[in-house]
């Protein structure tokens, strides 16, 4: 019997810290400015609009006015998420939240409904 209670006193601790590990894997990490800035391209289907995510102060630059008429407003700054993009007007409040597919890709609704991917470019 002691041998069965020191092996269940054991192996509860080791479930616990196991499936702790695994919930804290899974948390989304938040990426820095920097490590998002860069040259990007936006599509919607076979159109491409050129930005550039620049880090110090979140702004955005490119072809600002080909992702305006996509957006439904200007996009001219960003913040990064856990789990994307945020692209903002000029007032600060989102526009559009571009969501993480995989490392340099990020989708998300035009103003009319049509996806748009936003990818990172070498």
């Amino acid at each position: 019997m002691t041998i069965f209670r020191n092996a269940i006193a054991w192996l509860i601790p080791a479930l616990l810290v196991s499936v702790g590990a695994n919930a804290m894997a899974r948390i989304p990490v938040l990426p820095s400015t920097a490590q998002l800035a860069g040259h990007w391209q936006l599509r919607q289907q076979e159109q491409v609009c050129k930005l550039d995510l620049i880090a110090q102060p979140n702004s955005l630059a490119g072809d600002i006015d080909c992702a305006q008429q996509w957006l439904g407003q200007t996009p001219l700054t960003w913040l990064p998420t856990p789990d994307g993009i945020w692209l903002m007007n000029a007032e600060g409040t989102g526009i559009t939240h571009l969501n993480r597919q995989k490392e340099g890709e990020y989708t998300a609704r035009s103003a009319t409904g049509l996806e748009l991917l936003l990818q990172r470019t070498q």
